[in-house]
């Protein structure tokens, strides 16, 4: 028996599991894999270093940095190289570097003068208070260039997602607030720049910081379970959570042809939207429904390492991404040696491409040897690239992340009415706040806040001293 069991070790729950765990709470973490953190993985292979799923960290980020310092990894920490200063994009099937300052992203030859004046009017549009798509919200202010050929890579990139499917408030929540409140995103940034003081210099690359560890981001999950050595169960699969009679909560648990029972006061379900509603479809159906409904599109990472002369483009930039409507097989490439040192051997550079998603599903259920070949094509077509990658290492996401559409903020606010009515359960994960790694450990804690009012309520102790 332990005072609260974590259901699952990415992120989320490790993270859950090592705060409650500090404040002197007794923890159980089940996870049904044989190695936590969930897809958060990095493997060095042959000296290259492949992330399976999350490569960075974006910051500020309290929550993460405050999680990163407790465990002592602050000079394992590397940040975005210098190298890295450039944003490419796909347009007429060539990679364009497109500029972030203000004046020079207007007066890029990347867009067309029609395209740059309507860009221009979006002080003048009218505000919309519901929400929309993000399609919907960018063409309706900004005009279909910018979202064809700037937000649909840039949603790709971030959500391997459609942005006619998903949230503006979910997806974007900070201009659709600028709008809702200033009447123009342009207008509301350039006010928040002044009262803070600043330039008003719309996406100064200073502000925010790009980071990992040098042994990959693989790192941090691995350093919050050495902290809980004896308190994480692997290769243990929930199967159903129940309610006990006398209160708190039984966690129906099987390894191998094995199955027992554990009992906790407490439950924190920190899986995947589709996994999560398989655990909790005998407790309540409402919720199950609810998470079953959460899109989670296949998604397919390719990491590919060349020798260095073997690939033509500067690779100057974090990656480069590809809007929908120039039809690539590819949502996009990091320049995964570009971004962090020590990702390679000497000269050698490393390449990470994404295929599938909401764009096309179907590309990431390929074989191992069809999907490297599709990367492969298109390091040729889009990067320079003259000779066959010296290793190449597939990964694929059945499901991949989650796409918080239209009726997201509904769904979410039926899971916490529905979660309430069970005194002691709580949810978290990726499809609550955001699919980042500093969002998903920023919802953590947040739960584990929740969990730690509730443990200390009277309603919780009386329960515990019997």
């Amino acid at each position: 028996m332990a005072q609260v069991i974590v259901i699952g070790a990415g992120i989320s729950g490790l993270t859950a599991a090592y705060a409650l765990s500090k404040a002197g709470h007794e923890v159980a973490v089940f996870e049904q894999c044989a190695a936590p953190g969930g897809r958060m993985r990095s493997q060095r292979i042959g000296g290259f270093l492949m992330e399976y799923g999350a490569n960075s960290i974006l910051t500020p980020a309290p929550a993460a940095e405050r999680l990163i310092a407790q465990l002592g990894l602050d000079p394992e920490k590397v940040t975005r190289g210098t190298a890295a200063r450039r944003r490419y994009l796909v347009r007429g099937g060539r990679t364009r570097s497109l500029p972030l300052q203000p004046c020079r992203f207007l007066l890029s030859d990347f867009f067309s003068l029609p395209g740059r004046l309507r860009m221009l009017m979006e002080p003048f549009v009218p505000a919309q208070h519901d929400d929309e798509t993000v399609a919907g919200f960018v063409r309706r202010r900004f005009g279909s260039e910018l979202l064809d050929y700037v937000v649909d890579p840039l949603v790709g990139g971030l959500f391997a997602g459609d942005p006619g499917q998903l949230s503006v408030c979910a997806a974007f929540p900070q201009l659709k607030q600028l709008e809702r409140c200033a009447g123009s995103v342009v207008g509301g940034i350039i006010r928040s720049r002044f009262q803070q003081g600043a330039k008003p210099a719309v996406g100064d690359p200073g502000r925010r910081v790009l980071s990992s560890f040098r042994q990959g981001l693989g790192t941090l999950p691995r350093a919050i379970a050495r902290q809980l050595a004896g308190r994480i169960f692997l290769g243990h699969r929930v199967e159903a959570v129940q309610h006990r009679v006398s209160g708190g909560y039984r966690v129906n648990v099987r390894r191998g042809s094995l199955a027992q029972w554990s009992t906790a006061d407490s439950v924190v379900v920190a899986l995947p939207a589709y996994a999560a509603a398989a655990v909790l479809c005998g407790l309540d159906e409402r919720i199950t429904e609810a998470l079953v409904d959460i899109r989670h599109p296949p998604l397919a990472v390719v990491f590919l390492g060349y020798r260095a002369q073997s690939i033509a483009h500067p690779l100057d930039g974090v990656g480069v991404l590809t809007p929908a409507v120039e039809e690539r097989n590819v949502l996009g490439m990091l320049f995964s040696s570009t971004l962090f040192a020590g990702r390679t051997p000497p000269g050698h550079i490393a390449l990470t491409a994404f295929i599938g998603g909401a764009r096309q599903p179907q590309l990431a259920m390929l074989k191992p040897r069809e999907l490297e070949e599709l990367a492969r094509s298109e390091v040729r077509q889009l990067l320079g690239g003259r000779a066959a990658p010296l290793m190449a290492r597939t990964r694929c996401w059945r499901y991949g992340l989650p796409q918080p559409g239209l009726d997201h903020a509904h769904r979410l606010s039926g899971i916490a009415a529905c979660a309430a009515e069970h005194t002691g359960l709580y949810l978290t994960g990726n499809y609550f706040s955001g699919v980042s790694t500093a969002a998903c450990i920023q919802q953590a804690f947040d739960t584990v806040q929740r969990v730690m009012e509730y443990l200390a309520s009277p309603q919780a102790r009386r329960r515990l001293v019997a």
